[in-house]
């Protein structure tokens, strides 16, 4: 087993707590601004990991993280569309409030990058997080872009689509996690998410 790689599962797994708890708060921070008090009342308004941590997404992400870039899931924000105003517009933008979130954090990480050289030093522990930060909030940002169910780009393009499409759109999501397994396994998703990181180590490079 390569050592380093071992050596950056307690990183992947720091760097995910923090991040999904921030994805989660903004699920259901902007879940409370449109209408819906669920999550609130459920204690999941907050960015302390803990009330947010699935244990089998937790396990899943450092087994993942041993063999290479650390992913897992936490626990879904509960959200009683009936008490939005705009049950369908609102729980697009409840969905994109999450990677939203990570773009947010990973691009706080690229001004860090570019203003603050000197942290990036060979072996220098903050330099590892500080890329493991800005890698996994990319990775978690795009995973969950996807318009797949249950990954928040499902509702997201629900809220796009005209309305009499909605009911089509909605037969597809028995089919998301099926589809999620098949990309997983055939690396697809690897080779999707690879590329895109490429392309935000090219913007920071530029």
């Amino acid at each position: 087993m390569d050592f380093e790689r071992l050596q950056l599962v307690p990183l992947w797994i720091i760097a995910f707590l923090i991040s999904g708890a921030f994805h989660e708060f903004a699920h259901a921070w902007s879940a409370y601004k449109l209408g819906d008090e669920t999550a609130a009342r459920e204690g999941r308004m907050t960015l302390n990991p803990l009330p947010h941590i699935d244990p089998v997404g937790l396990i899943f992400l450092v087994l993942i993280a041993i063999s290479g870039i650390g992913i897992g899931w936490m626990k879904p924000v509960p959200v009683n569309p009936y008490n939005l105003r705009n049950p369908r517009r609102d729980m697009m933008l409840i969905s994109l409030a999450g990677p939203a979130a990570n773009l947010i954090l990973a691009a706080f990480f690229i001004v860090v990058i570019k203003v603050a050289p000197g942290l990036f030093v060979e072996g220098n522990p903050i330099s590892k997080l500080l890329w493991v930060y800005l890698i996994l909030n990319v990775v978690l940002a795009v995973f969950n872009l996807l318009p797949l169910y249950p990954l928040d780009g499902s509702k997201i393009v629900e809220g796009l689509l005209p309305e009499e499409l909605v009911d089509t759109w909605a037969q597809t999501y028995r089919f998301g996690f099926i589809i999620l397994i098949v990309l997983f396994f055939t690396g697809i998703l690897w080779r999707i998410l690879d590329f895109v990181v490429g392309l935000v180590l090219l913007l920071i490079a530029l």
